[in-house]
């Protein structure tokens, strides 16, 4: 099996021109399913100051793109929301076409989509960069053979993770935070939120089959 990683600025995307009017806050996409093809259901994971999650709301809320915007919760750097996006086109319906799978969540972070993709055929790939291209400016990250069974956590979120552990960041109640251990490890917070939450997602799917 092949990974293809690479990064978009999505033309016409409103999802794109949000995290270009919002630089400094970093997006992970949870995609909820959706049969329309051109509606789509996601929680957005959004790190960054808290000072601008109210103007947030109020940006999506007055994009014609975005139908439903609904927060669910917020902590000092975080802010969850449930949106349902509506536009004509999305990466993800041309990574279906081609039989492609998310191998991670994807993310926005100052105008860029980041995807990470799985294919069983080489030349899928292929076919995909060609529709991609057409959507905007296109930069591939990483092309290679995987084996998904031996890769729970990447290495770098398994330093982020193990540390956060060590700090009481999963304690009751926490001890550390986001920023604090984003500035031990020399890394900015948005870069640790993403991380912890991939970890997390892939540590409790993996605890769940085995309950």
């Amino acid at each position: 099996m092949y990974k293809f990683s690479f990064k978009v600025r999505h033309k016409g995307c409103h999802e794109t021109r949000f995290s270009l009017d919002f630089p400094k806050h970093h997006i992970t996409v949870i995609d909820i399913q959706s049969t329309d093809p051109e509606e789509k259901q996601y929680f957005y994971y959004i790190t960054g100051s808290a000072n601008k999650f109210d103007e947030i709301i109020t940006y999506l809320k007055k994009s014609k793109g975005y139908k439903l915007v609904k927060e669910i919760e917020r902590s000092r750097d975080t802010l969850l929301l449930l949106v349902v996006l509506h536009q004509t086109g999305y990466i993800q319906n041309i990574i279906q076409k081609h039989h492609g799978f998310f191998i991670e969540l994807h993310t926005v972070s100052e105008g860029y989509e980041y995807w990470h993709v799985g294919v069983i055929k080489r030349e899928s790939i292929d076919d995909m960069l060609s529709e991609f291209k057409k959507m905007g400016e296109l930069k591939v990250l990483h092309i290679g053979e995987v084996e998904f069974e031996n890769t729970i956590l990447s290495k770098q979120q398994k330093k982020v993770f193990t540390y956060a552990h060590e700090q009481g960041y999963y304690g009751t109640p926490r001890k550390t935070t986001i920023a604090k251990i984003a500035k031990a490890l020399n890394l900015n917070s948005s870069t640790v939120g993403e991380h912890l939450l991939k970890a997390e997602n892939k540590i409790i799917n993996l605890s769940a089959k085995r309950i």
